[in-house]
């Protein structure tokens, strides 16, 4: 039995190890985008961080300070290889054993090994930014999260995906999916509310002040930037000749924006778009809740709940795609219908990222007429994406009211 279970699960480990790899490697020839440059960016924090000055604790940071322990880690592990080499060798190394906790270390039934497997298909279609952005750990506390679901260890489940999110908050859209389709819904915020309550006080006994929550007030005030769904109206705008749009960098964000008529107020009511979009999430859920099982109800609200954190997102950056996967894995575990259908289009989004960064950036930035095609398509199809998945949330809840 020990035999068989091995040589289900060595495959695994094998491709895991080739996968990470591959994406180390094939960013290589795109030294102009330079798809790792996040990680370096990481180090120079690290590097250049002032004394006595802490980062996201009194400091402001575009991320909650939780997001410097895995920074400082990789750094740690890479050594005198630098933070890319220990960056990819960690998350490589938590990835691997999710995936062997995913298939219950090789003793797991044939849904497990096909999440497993699409999962490493996914890294692979959606390129290098799928590890190389502080969004790979959050991705890896979901999963962590996801499994522990399955084993109905709720607490646990709720304070891995209040964990992520303290590191980018993309994992909150798991804890709403956790908290609508348990019964025991104390036990779910109670968990999130004491992971938070360490957090905030471990930040207060090491010095911090209102820079503990700069990560709110920082991403709340930047514009629009080019990948996200609602910049494509600006992109063709510009493409096309539209008076004082354009794309520009943002030296404070160190990222790409567009700027035009109408981009200010857009920007404005994003987010409020964004908490509307999930709030209608949670009521559909709500309605569900009492004629859905628990796998059910998780993969509906999980996968629309994150879709709502990307399409009303006005950041858009390419490893958002990476939120996917946690998701996808729930439907493919649960083995839930049209389960096929999610992955095509995941997978699909995924491939279309990676067309546009790192393989097309470049001709993007110069409004080439392929990139722009194929940004659109991509958006086009998180839009569909997001309506298929309402409305299989909403033939739950319908089911319920009947």
């Amino acid at each position: 039995m020990r035999y068989r279970t091995a040589l289900k699960l060595l495959p695994l480990i094998v491709a895991s190890m080739a996968v990470h790899a591959w994406l180390l490697i094939s960013a290589w020839p795109f030294t102009q985008v330079a798809p790792f440059n996040d990680v370096l960016l990481y180090g120079y924090w690290l590097d250049t961080m002032p004394r006595n000055v802490l980062l996201g604790i009194n400091g402001n940071w575009v991320y909650p300070y939780v997001a410097l322990v895995p920074m400082a880690l990789a750094k740690v592990i890479g050594g005198g290889a630098g933070i890319l080499a220990g960056w990819v060798a960690m998350v490589g190394i938590i990835n691997t054993l999710a995936i062997c906790w995913l298939v219950q270390w090789g003793a797991g039934p044939e849904s497990r090994f096909k999440a497993a497997w699409f999962w490493l298909a996914f890294l692979v279609v959606l390129g290098p930014v799928a590890i190389g952005r502080i969004d790979g750990i959050a991705t890896a506390f979901a999963l962590f999260g996801l499994i522990a679901l399955t084993k109905n260890r709720i607490q646990l489940a709720a304070a891995l995906f209040t964990a992520g999110a303290w590191m980018k908050i993309w994992p909150v859209a798991m804890a709403l999916a956790t908290f609508v389709s348990q019964a025991k819904k104390r036990i779910v915020v109670i968990s999130a509310i004491a992971v938070s309550s360490g957090v905030l006080v471990a930040g207060l006994i090491m010095g911090g002040n209102a820079a503990l929550f700069s990560f709110i007030t920082m991403q709340s005030n930047r514009g629009i930037q080019i990948e996200a769904p609602v910049a494509t109206f600006w992109i063709w705008a510009s493409k096309l000749g539209a008076p004082q749009t354009y794309m520009y960098f943002d030296d404070a964000l160190l990222t790409n924006q567009i700027a035009g008529g109408g981009v200010d107020l857009v920007s404005s009511l994003m987010t409020w778009a964004m908490f509307v979009a999930l709030a209608i999430t949670a009521w559909l859920g709500w309605r569900a809740s009492k004629n859905t099982s628990m796998q059910q109800l998780i993969s509906a609200v999980a996968l629309t709940a994150v879709l709502d954190l990307i399409v009303f997102n006005k950041v858009g950056s390419p490893q958002f795609m990476a939120w996917l996967a946690v998701p996808t894995i729930a439907w493919i575990i649960f083995e839930r219908a049209k389960a096929k259908t999610l992955i095509a289009a995941v997978l699909l989004i995924g491939l279309l990222t990676q067309l546009v960064y790192p393989l097309l950036y470049i001709d993007l930035m110069g409004y080439g007429w392929l990139s722009i095609a194929t940004l659109t398509m991509r958006n086009v199809l998180l839009v569909v994406l997001l309506v298929w998945a309402n409305l299989q949330l909403a033939a739950l809840a319908k089911t319920k009211a009947n």
